[in-house]
Parts: C-alpha cells; sequence; structure tokens
C-alpha cells in the first residue's frame, strides 16, 4: 500500500505568525501559531524555509513550555546541535580566509552568514550554512582566486563548465577546502545577472562599508542598512523566510530602516514589487506599520497560497510568481525571471529543445499555480 504524504497545507501560515511571535517577544501568540497547522507540516516549511534553529531557539528562548511547542523542539534538537558545532568549527576557517585576503591586499567585504559569523551574531549559531558569501571587486576576482587556490582552494567543476557556470551567476562556481569547511563563493554583485535594475557591485555597495573587529581578526562587512538591502535583494520572491526573518531583526532594532532601505530599492525597475513585498513582510513581523501598495498587498497574498500548493507545482509557478510581481500583467520586467536559463551545448537543436520543453513545463505549472488560487 501506497505511503500517503502528509498534508502541508498551512505550514508556512504558521511558521509565519510563528516567527511573528517570536518576534514580537509574545509567547501565547507562540502557542497559538504553533497549533495552527499539524506539527509535520510546521515542521516542513521551517525546514524549506531554513528556519528550523530559528523555530527551536525561539520557542525555548521564550519560555513556552506547551507539549506541542516541546515536541517541535525536542524533534529539531539534533539539527541545533549540528549547527552549533558547524558555527564553532567554522569561525576558525573564516578567520584563516581572512588573514588570508588580508595578507595580499585583496578588497573584500564579508556578506550574509559570513559577516553574521564573523560579528559573534548569535543568528549565526542555530542555522546551519552551505557556504561563506564574500564580495570582491569585479577587477579583483580572478587575484582573489588565484590567492584562494594556492592556499588549497579548488574548483570541483569541471574547467570547460566554469565559463558557463559564471556566466549565469553573480559568483565564480565554489571554491572547496582541501580538508574540511565550507565552500567560499567570491561574489561581483548581490544580484543574479538581470535580475534587477539598480546596480549592486562593489562600487555600489561601498557606502555601506564598515570595518569590524574579531576577537582574531578584522574585516570589511555591510553595515546595517547594507545587509538590510542585501536581506532584500537575496529574499526576493520570500522563498526562504530566513531572510525576511533577519531582516525584522535589523528593522527591529532602528524602526526608521524600512523608510531608508524604500528608499535605497526606489531606483529599481524590473523587481520593484518583489523586493518592496520582503520589507513589507518584515516589517509587519517586527510590528511596525508601513503602507503598502495594492500591488504588494496581492504579491503578499499569491505567496501565502503559493506556500500550500503541491511541492512541484509551488517550484515551478516563476510564470504566476512574475504575474504578480508585474502587478498583474504576464509580460514585464519580471517575466525575464521566470524564463528557463538556455543551456550552452554545442548542438543547437539539443539546446533548443530543453529550452522549449523546460519553458512548457513552467507554462503548464503556471497555469495550475493560477487555477488553483482562483479555486481557493
Amino acid at each position: 500500500m501506497k505511503e500517503q504524504r502528509p498534508n502541508e497545507r498551512g505550514g508556512f501560515a504558521a511558521l509565519l505568525a510563528a516567527a511573528t511571535a517570536i518576534e514580537q517577544c509574545s509567547p501565547d501568540n507562540l502557542v497559538d501559531a504553533l497549533h495552527r497547522a499539524p506539527p509535520q507540516a510546521l515542521l516542513r516549511a521551517a525546514a524549506r524555509h531554513r528556519c528550523l534553529g530559528y523555530l527551536r531557539r525561539g520557542i525555548l528562548e521564550l519560555g513556552v513550555r506547551d507539549d506541542r511547542a516541546k515536541a517541535l523542539a525536542d524533534a529539531v534538537r539534533e539539527y541545533a546541535s549540528k549547527a552549533a558545532i558547524q558555527a564553532y568549527a567554522v569561525r576558525i576557517q573564516l578567520n584563516q580566509l581572512v588573514e588570508t585576503l588580508d595578507a595580499v591586499a585583496v578588497p573584500f567585504a564579508l556578506l550574509k552568514g559570513a559577516a553574521r559569523l564573523f560579528r559573534g551574531n548569535r543568528e549565526a549559531d542555530y542555522s546551519t550554512m552551505y557556504d561563506l558569501d564574500i564580495l570582491i571587486p569585479n577587477v579583483e576576482v580572478q587575484r582573489a582566486a588565484d590567492v584562494l587556490q594556492h592556499a588549497g582552494y579548488r574548483a570541483i567543476l569541471p574547467t570547460r563548465a566554469l565559463a558557463r557556470y559564471w556566466a549565469r551567476h553573480h559568483h565564480i562556481a565554489p571554491l572547496h577546502p582541501q580538508g574540511l569547511g565550507l565552500p567560499v563563493e567570491l561574489h561581483v554583485q548581490l544580484a543574479r545577472p538581470g535580475m534587477l535594475s539598480m546596480p549592486t557591485d562593489w562600487q555600489a555597495c561601498e557606502p555601506y562599508f564598515e570595518r569590524v573587529v574579531g576577537p582574531a581578526a578584522q574585516a570589511q562587512c555591510l553595515d546595517a542598512l547594507g545587509s538590510a538591502v542585501h536581506l532584500v535583494i537575496h529574499g526576493s520572491g520570500i522563498k526562504r523566510l530566513h531572510d525576511a526573518i533577519m531582516l525584522s531583526k535589523i528593522m527591529r532594532s532602528d524602526s526608521d530602516l524600512p523608510k531608508r532601505v524604500s528608499v535605497a530599492i526606489a531606483s529599481e525597475r524590473w523587481q520593484p514589487v518583489a523586493l518592496q513585498s520582503v520589507v513589507a513582510l518584515s516589517s509587519q513581523m517586527a510590528g511596525l506599520q508601513l503602507w503598502m501598495t495594492p500591488q504588494v498587498e496581492r504579491y503578499l497574498a499569491w505567496v501565502m497560497r503559493r506556500e500550500d500548493l503541491s511541492p512541484y507545482v509551488r517550484d515551478r509557478s516563476q510564470f504566476t510568481d512574475a504575474w504578480y510581481s508585474n502587478g498583474g500583467k504576464l509580460w514585464g520586467p519580471a517575466t525575464r525571471e521566470a524564463l528557463p536559463t538556455a543551456e550552452a551545448e554545442r548542438d543547437i537543436v539539443t539546446s533548443s529543445a530543453r529550452f522549449a520543453l523546460r519553458l512548457i513545463g513552467r507554462i503548464i505549472t503556471g497555469v495550475l499555480a493560477a487555477t488553483s488560487v482562483a479555486r481557493s
């Protein structure tokens, strides 16, 4: 007899309510949030949005002793232990990395989890990391890669695939250490090529740089506003609620930050709704009032419904997402992001056929997603 997949509906809504309760320090609301969906649905949503450690820590720090809260905290205890051990070990690697780049005067700035880890932020201790992100000026990226390779880091992709990877990403292929440790991604921008109209390279980020003094070294990181802008960009589409949560924490420390972030991204022409939606959602979690345009309200309503779709349709609903991001139009600046990536093949027929099949598949799942939303 085929095993039935547990119902995942409501998991994201419960996770969002739980995050809001945690950020606003409300134990009673957290208890209510944890009972909004079956535990398995909530845990699946938390895992998908990289919030397992965050959820456990929120339960413990707010002192919630409800039976369901205790069961959820126990369920992710092993994950939390792994995250804490990893953070301890990776700090050593990160300090060595900083010293290596500093020794040859390569300009760089730590990003995201690497910056939180270097700063000693507690948030770095309860979520596992997959890589260390570093922003480098475009003219310095090859020198930085050579320095790291001399220190023992290596790209594991075949040589013939490196150029193709570079053409599709805003960072070079990950460089892996010889022994234990996380791969390093050298970024030249905060956003993927063609994703945004606003610049996100080294020069655009320079106004946000600040020097951070750690226990063993010094490094350049983004300040509060720069980190907030990066979280907005990385969290575009709200595919990982963790980005919006980290943004919410920064906003709680400075109630004027939502307005300052909105000003910083005001020049964006291609994805304004998607970016503004992250700011709006984070502001709501932080308990701050922020006026939302009707387009942003519709986009956030779509996100809530999207998360209840089956995983296959949800992960392939790029055209529906573009519809809402374009403000209710299929063709618009956001549609380009919905198109599949054309693979560079020697055989143009094979390459064209693969692109066509992916495009047709996304159109079909986009229609399914739109139909599901219309029926809900």
